[in-house]
C-alpha cells in the first residue's frame, strides 16, 4: 500500500548561527546548461549543514569545487573551506587540498537572509560564512 506523507517546509531563521558541516557530495548540477556553461560546471558541490543550537535543523549550500579568488573575490567553496579551517589557504594549499571529507565535523557562523522570490514565496538564503573562533577545528 502506497502512502503519502505530510513534511512541514521548515524556513531557517535570518540572522547568524553557528552551524556544524555534515556532509560534502558531488552532485548533478540541474541547472546545467551546456549552451551556455563549461564541461566543468555539470557537477556541483552539496555541503549539509546541521545548526549547533538546532541539531534537527539543516540547511544546505551548492557551490563549484573550485578552492580559487577571481578578480579578487574568493569562490564560495574556499569561503566555506576556510571559514571551517579558521585560516586562510596559502596558494599552495589550495593546490594540494582536495580531501574535502576532512572539513566534517568542522564549525563556522554562516548568515543566513531571507528573500521574495517572484511567487512571493520566502526563501532562506546563506550569505556568508565566518570562522568560528571560540571552536577548535578539526586538524587538517
Amino acid at each position: 500500500m502506497a502512502r503519502l506523507i505530510y513534511k512541514k517546509r521548515i524556513l531557517p531563521d535570518a540572522g547568524k548561527h553557528l552551524v556544524e558541516l555534515l556532509s560534502i557530495e558531488e552532485i548533478d548540477n540541474r541547472f546545467y546548461d551546456p549552451k551556455e556553461q563549461s564541461e566543468d560546471k555539470k557537477k556541483q558541490m552539496e555541503w549539509t549543514y546541521r545548526y549547533v543550537e538546532k541539531p534537527e535543523m539543516q540547511i544546505k549550500v551548492w557551490s563549484t569545487a573550485s578552492l580559487s579568488t577571481y578578480k579578487g573575490k574568493k569562490s564560495k567553496a574556499l569561503t566555506m573551506t576556510e571559514a571551517l579551517l579558521q585560516k586562510e589557504l596559502s596558494e599552495k594549499e589550495k593546490e594540494e587540498f582536495s580531501d574535502a571529507d576532512v572539513l566534517i565535523g568542522n564549525k563556522c557562523f554562516f548568515t543566513v537572509k531571507h528573500e521574495k522570490n517572484e511567487k512571493g514565496d520566502v526563501n532562506a538564503k546563506v550569505v556568508d560564512f565566518e570562522v568560528a573562533k571560540d571552536v577548535e577545528p578539526l586538524p587538517f
